[in-house]
């Protein structure tokens, strides 16, 4: 299923521009923290918590992940690595280790409850608008670009005008509804028809940073249009059957045990792809078992002439030194070899590599690092 055409459903669309945003942990991550929470919803987290409930001790993924850790492996507390361990090297039935996933699925549902309570979602929601956090996300998030040479080589900017119409699709890969709170376009952020004469709603910013090498000038708006839609192809918290851990792509017996198959993702999201203008990716690791998401990406750059991406990256202590080629080789390697693909990163990917105190626009959770451009 692909996009829904909206340029009817207003008065006066020039242009629709399909924007995917994939969403991972590093968000749900983000918000607990800026909001003082004493847990988050890292695997880690999730392992103590298992011990601390003295889970089913024969629990084969939770055995692997006690191995792992003991061992010293720096992802020992990924689940969904776990499950491909075991698959891979223990040589344990595909239907024996779906068993021990629904027990540890349960559980993780149990989990979440205690760490996205509704106060907590309650706050995000009150903060957000207070800072006007999801508005400035959706408008100005194009100042996240710092470099003016990168941003010269953006595609989407040159083709943006007065009256377009920008339809987000945001893929959540977390359970928990923290992203949907933040998202919402509530009363105060966001009026629908502010204007008597324009069914116009909102005033995106292609060049908030005022780069010399941008089309437009830092202060100027476009009056514009949008649209906003949230779906979890993994599941969501308040279902806890519906939460999916897995491996990427495979055949025979652990078929039943890989994400895209559950998720249907040909099914319902295949056919957004050659429709996307822009990637963004945020919060995610990009580990292999989304491989399926990064592959898709991946050959739409280099098939379709006006994709790109934006990759979000946050630099954890110790990656001083990382750079953008850095994040553009991570990225192909879980994209897997594609042809083309090594032509395509430097003139089509864009990396935002930020910290704590970094200035973001893009699902910003942080009132002391609102970006001075804002201002302007």
């Amino acid at each position: 299923m692909g996009y829904s055409s909206l340029v009817s459903k207003f008065g006066d669309v020039r242009n629709q521009y399909n924007i995917m945003a994939i969403v991972g942990n590093g968000f749900d991550i983000q918000v607990l923290s800026n909001l003082g929470s004493t847990v988050d919803t890292r695997y880690e987290s999730f392992y103590y918590y298992l011990k601390y409930r003295k889970f089913r001790s024969d629990n084969r993924i939770l055995q692997k992940m006690e191995q792992l850790h003991h061992s010293g492996a720096t992802n020992w507390s990924d689940i969904e690595g776990a499950i491909g361990v075991i698959l891979d090297h223990d040589n344990v039935p595909a239907v024996d280790v779906a068993k021990d996933l629904k027990e540890v699925q349960r559980e993780f549902s149990s989990f979440l409850d205690q760490v996205a309570t509704p106060d907590l979602l309650a706050n995000l929601g009150d903060q957000s608008v207070a800072n006007d956090w999801t508005i400035t996300s959706f408008t100005n998030f194009l100042g996240d670009v710092v470099d003016p040479g990168e941003y010269r080589k953006m595609i989407l900017p040159t083709r943006l005008n007065i009256g377009d119409l920008f339809n987000f699709q945001f893929v959540n890969f977390n359970y928990t509804t923290l992203l949907d709170d933040y998202l919402y376009l509530d009363q105060i952020q966001f009026d629908p028809h502010p204007y008597q004469q324009s069914d116009r709603n909102i005033n995106f910013r292609p060049n908030p940073r005022g780069h010399s090498t941008g089309k437009e000038r830092q202060g100027f708006h476009m009056v514009s249009y949008l649209v906003s839609d949230v779906v979890h192809p993994h599941g969501v918290q308040y279902t806890p059957r519906s939460l999916l851990f897995g491996i990427d792509s495979a055949e025979g017996p652990a078929l039943k045990l890989t994400k895209p198959y559950w998720a249907q993702n040909e099914v319902k999201y295949g056919d957004l792809f050659a429709d996307t203008d822009l990637f963004i990716i945020f919060g995610c690791s990009l580990g292999e078992t989304d491989g399926w998401w990064w592959r898709a990406i991946a050959k739409t750059l280099v098939e379709q002439n006006n994709s790109e991406l934006m990759i979000y990256w946050r630099r954890s202590q110790g990656e001083n030194e990382l750079t953008d080629k850095d994040v553009r080789h991570r990225f192909a390697a879980v994209a897997g070899s594609q042809a083309g693909l090594e032509a395509v990163l430097i003139d089509k990917v864009r990396v935002v590599i930020y910290d704590d105190t970094a200035e973001r626009a893009w699902l910003n959770t942080s009132q002391s690092t609102a970006p001075r451009w804002l201002k302007n």
